[in-house]
């Protein structure tokens, strides 16, 4: 699923390996530390995303803490950190 105002870094697989997963840099600024005026707007659009990983895909990104999300320059957030995935059952989401 795609949801517009939401991304995640390119990963570099000729830098990756089955142990290490390299991403190229985003710049932007903690989300939690951002005094943008539309991070309510992007906390409401990082709740989808979680939404749509838990009921739709049952891919999860299981370490969203503040370090691991970022407001792009482009007013996205930015999802970082993909050493913690879980999955959820289609007998668990629903």
């Amino acid at each position: 699923a795609h949801l517009k105002g939401i991304m995640a870094a390119k990963v570099v697989p000729e830098l990756s390996t089955d142990c290490v997963l390299t991403t190229q840099w985003v710049d932007g600024e903690k989300l939690a530390e951002s005094a943008a005026p539309d991070v309510r707007a992007l906390c409401t659009t990082l709740l989808n995303a979680y939404l749509t990983q838990l009921l739709e895909t049952g891919f999860l990104h299981a370490d969203p803490h503040p370090g691991n999300l970022i407001r792009t320059p482009d007013g996205r957030i930015c999802v970082l950190d993909y050493g913690l995935m879980t999955e959820v059952s289609e007998e668990q989401r629903w």
